[in-house]
């Protein structure tokens, strides 16, 4: 009698496991969605609304699924290989997060690159007689993106009644460029102090297109060694490409098996490390 229900009382428990590893995978999902949204997501969303960016973080939850879910798919099709397919996941779930610190830092360039011409700008308009409000009012209107951009919001929290050692204050935090800092270091030492504003900016303002010049010297000098590390890092990885086709029965372990994934592992990490180390030294902070 009791062979009789062994087979059912396996199927129960085989099923009651299943339904339970399934709600448990669920809520671990879930709550990773959860942590996801708020941490990754909703961050990425704030700090892109500092840029005048305006993406919801529901739309960007939408298209980071989505691109998580599609491409890696696209990438175990065209390859055959799941370690390609895992990291084309892991570029989409944490994509949001270096796109942001991208555009971040190319604005941040945009804005010192325009900041010289902008304080010619600024001293004109003083110099015809322009209360400083009123100048950098015609500076919103005047200046190219994204400068007009962040004098356009110093001009209406003036205008809301703001101060305007706060207002200089938040445009530093916000930029976090050390051209920022000395200008709205000047305005303050001219406010408090006194002194000649027009002629404080002007200086500044020459002294900023020498640096800047210095820089571009600085990159066009180390820019054969940035060349130089590229192509280093990159000819391991063309030659694996060139034996793969040569020789694909002898090259088959490394995508095939797990000695081989590790091995790729240690390939890359050991490619990145060096990527590092290049970076840093061609770097040179003026």
């Amino acid at each position: 009698m009791a062979e009789e229900f062994l087979p059912s009382v396996l199927a129960f428990g085989f099923a009651l496991t299943a339904v339970l590893l399934v709600i448990a995978i669920w809520a671990v999902a879930r709550r990773f969605a959860s942590q996801y949204r708020d941490n990754v997501l909703g961050t990425t969303s704030v700090k892109l609304s500092d840029m005048f960016i305006f993406l919801d973080t529901a739309y960007l939850m939408k298209v980071s699924i989505t691109a998580t879910i599609i491409v890696p798919i696209l990438l175990l099709l065209l390859t055959r290989n799941p370690l390609v397919a895992i990291g084309g996941a892991v570029i989409c779930l944490f994509g949001p997060g270096f796109v942001h610190k991208r555009l971040k830092t190319n604005r941040r360039k945009s804005l010192i690159r325009q900041l010289p011409d902008t304080l010619d700008s600024l001293v004109g308009a003083l110099r015809s007689g322009m209360s400083l409000q009123q100048a950098l009012g015609l500076l919103s209107e005047q200046l190219p993106k994204p400068s007009n951009q962040e004098f356009g919001l110093v001009v209406r929290k003036l205008r809301m009644g703001v101060s305007l050692d706060d207002v200089l204050e938040e445009l530093e935090k916000r930029i976090e460029s050390q051209e920022y800092t000395m200008f709205t270091t000047s305005m303050r030492i001219a406010r408090e102090v006194g002194g000649n504003l027009t002629e404080s900016l002007e200086r500044l303002a020459d002294t900023m297109r020498k640096k800047l010049a210095m820089e571009d010297k600085i990159d066009a000098l180390t820019s054969q060694g940035k060349l130089q590390g590229i192509i280093v890092g990159c000819l391991p990885l063309f030659l694996m490409w060139v034996l793969n086709i040569m020789e694909p029965e002898s090259m088959a372990p490394l995508f095939n098996t797990l000695m081989g994934y590790m091995v790729l592992f240690v390939i890359f990490l050991l490619e990145f490390i060096g990527f590092i180390l290049i970076r840093k030294i061609v770097k040179i902070d003026v």
